[in-house]
This record gives C-alpha cells, structure tokens and sequence, in this order.
C-alpha cells in the first residue's frame, strides 16, 4: 500500500470518528431537551461546546441511558446493550461522571440510582472545574436560546425565602418559608461550599462588592451528600446556615421544593439568576414568593439604608421617604432587617404559593407546564 493511500484511510479514520463523537453530542443535546426543563439547539453549536467541555464521547453516550427519573445501575445497563460494558464496570463510569458533576448519584432504600441534571445544576458543580472557556459559552447560551427557554418555565428552579429577622411573630409562615424549619428537616445532612457565581466573577477578574466570604451556599440532603462526594465545601452545624449571609446582604434563594436540596445566598452583583431577573421590568411576576415590602411613610426619614441592601433595585427615596416598587419587590426582607422597626415591613401575598413536595415533584410541574405551552 503506497503512502498516500495510507494517509487517505488514515485521513477516512479520523473523519468518521469525529463525525462519531459530533453526532453522539447531537443526539445528547436532542435527549436533554426533552427533559423537563429542556435543553435547546442553537445555530452557533454553542450547546454542543458545552457538552463537549462536560463529558467525554463515552460518558455522553452512557447519560443517553438515563433521565431525570433515578434508575439503578441494573436498570441503566439494560438501555445500554450496544456498549458492551460489564455491569461493574458501567457502575464505576457512572459514579465517576457523579464525581464531576455530569449527572445526579443518590442512595435509594440503600441502592446507588443515577439520573441527568438540568445544566444549572451542573454549571454549580463545576465549581471546581471552571475554564474561562466554559463560562464565555454558558454565558452565551444563558443569553440566547436556553436563556428563553428558562424564561418560558413557568414553574421556577428557585424560590426566595424572607430573612428570619424580617418575619413579625404576626406572620403565618408557611414551614417551606421559615428558614428554621427548613434546617431542622435536613436532618443533619447540611453543607457549605464556595459560591460558583462568584468564583465566576473572580475568573472573569472580577469581585464582589456585597461579600469578601467564599462559602455561602448551602446543600441539604441528596445534594449535599453529593457535594461531599466531590469535595465541595464541608458539613456543618445547622446553628452555623446562614446567619452570616443575612447580616451581609444576601437573597436566600432555596430550592423550589418543600425538602430543600439546597440554599443558594445571592447578590446581584454576581448571581445569574438575580442578574437575569434585574433585566427585566416586572421581576416579581417570575420570583416564586409569598412576601412584598411596604413602607409607612410617616416614620421614613430617608436615609437610604433599604436603597442599599435592595438587591433588585426595587426601593428609591422619592421626597426623603422610600418607596417600594411592587413590581420589582422579591420580598426577601433584606431591607426589612436593617430599618428601624415598623418603618418597612413584609406583607404577605393574598395568594399563597405552595412549592412542589420534593425535585421528582418539581421536575413533573415544569414538565406538564411545558407541554401545556407546546400543545
């Protein structure tokens, strides 16, 4: 065989592999847009970058097994009959792909099950792992096509909480708002780790203006126990969540389930998913909350304080008084915590919103509500 003849075959091998590889991202990225909260094409192939930076060739084709309902490795290998990979194995790779942050690990009635993340959640989980390269694409894609496919959930990943000081012992609160209750239902399964939106920003060259602490979000039960998994942040004490956090200025941002898996603390200097709502014109018809703040104007003096720990811009001093704007109000009560007794105040909405019982609940609210909008 000549030379060249060589060189074509070997030129032919290469292509067919890298159209092997281009198509089993293709087909990822077709699979992961039919999970609930879904996971668009684009016409720059920014998705596809993406997937690349998070699995290799072999893992996308074992998350093509798998759902965002949990299944055992029994259950995984038996939609996986053309790998030809022995059970234990599959089992390593999986627990592996769990180890970065590619896909969701738990135990089940003692039984290790696996399951696809929403890219959010694995964007979290790379906070050991971020490339400018990665963030430039995420942010991207954030902007465009995923960026409104977010936007057209109705049913939201997150909600926000008030801070504990800003609840009068008049409130009725509801267990899936009260902070306390939330901890002591973790059982103990309680960790702290270092922001990745912030790590972000400190990538980009960048700083916060509301914190100098790196550890300020929180994970409870499975996701906790999955951050433990990847060396992400420590356990700690429930007496220790969030007190810091609430003394700086930050949203507390759960979860949207009533067995929180964790607690994002925000700001909007350096969150994307506040950043996101500070664009638009009416952030509090998209914030899963049941509190607005309110403003007695007859004991306002103005100072200002509220206008500084709003994170959404929602409070302005129009003729030395404050004055909250409804539509922007997320009612985390940071504004609340930090006034003079009475001045600001939380009211509770009319209508109380009741998250979801737990993630598999969560996930099938936002998939129903998906295939309202489609029909």
């Amino acid at each position: 065989m000549s030379w060249s003849l060589v060189f074509i075959v070997e030129m032919n091998g290469g292509k067919r592999k890298m159209d092997e590889e281009t198509d089993v991202y293709g087909r990822l990225q077709q699979h992961l847009d039919k999970m609930p909260i879904g996971y668009p094409s684009t016409e720059t192939g920014v998705e596809l970058r993406l997937l690349k930076q998070l699995f290799t060739p072999e893992q996308a084709r074992i998350a093509l097994a798998l759902d965002y309902t949990f299944r055992t490795i029994e259950q995984t290998h038996e939609r996986l009959p053309e790998m030809g990979l022995p059970i234990q194995e599959l089992e390593a790779k999986l627990e592996d792909m769990a180890n970065r942050g590619n896909i969701f690990a738990k135990k089940k009635d003692g039984v290790n099950v696996y399951a696809t993340l929403p890219l959010m959640t694995m964007f979290d989980l790379q906070v050991n792992r971020l490339t400018p390269e990665f963030l430039e694409d995420l942010s991207e894609y954030l902007q465009g096509e995923f960026g409104k496919a977010l936007s057209a959930t109705k049913v939201p990943q997150l909600r926000v909480i008030p801070l504990r000081k800003s609840i009068k012992a008049e409130h009725r609160i509801g267990t899936y708002d009260e902070l306390r209750d939330l901890i002591e239902k973790a059982e103990g399964r309680i960790r702290i780790g270092e922001c990745i939106c912030r790590k972000s920003m400190q990538t980009a060259g960048n700083t916060c203006s509301v914190t100098t602490r790196k550890e300020t979000c929180m994970g409870f039960r499975d996701f906790g126990d999955l951050m433990g998994r990847m060396g992400w942040g420590r356990s700690i004490k429930k007496e220790e969540v969030a007190a810091k956090n609430e003394e700086e200025g930050l949203v507390l941002e759960p979860s949207n389930q009533q067995d929180v898996q964790f607690i994002c603390s925000c700001c909007g200097d350096c969150c994307l998913s506040l950043k996101a709502l500070k664009i638009l014109p009416r952030p509090a018809e998209v914030v899963a909350s049941n509190y607005y703040a309110q403003v007695k104007a007859e004991l306002c003096d103005g100072c200002g304080i509220c206008v500084d720990r709003c994170q959404m811009e929602a409070v302005m001093i129009q003729d030395t008084t404050a004055k909250v704007n409804r539509d922007r109000c997320i009612g985390c009560g940071l504004c609340v915590s930090k006034c003079p007794p009475e001045v600001i105040y939380l009211v509770k909405k009319g209508k109380e919103l009741v998250p979801p019982k737990d993630l598999g609940a969560m996930f099938e609210a936002i998939k129903a509500n998906r295939i309202q909008q489609q029909a």
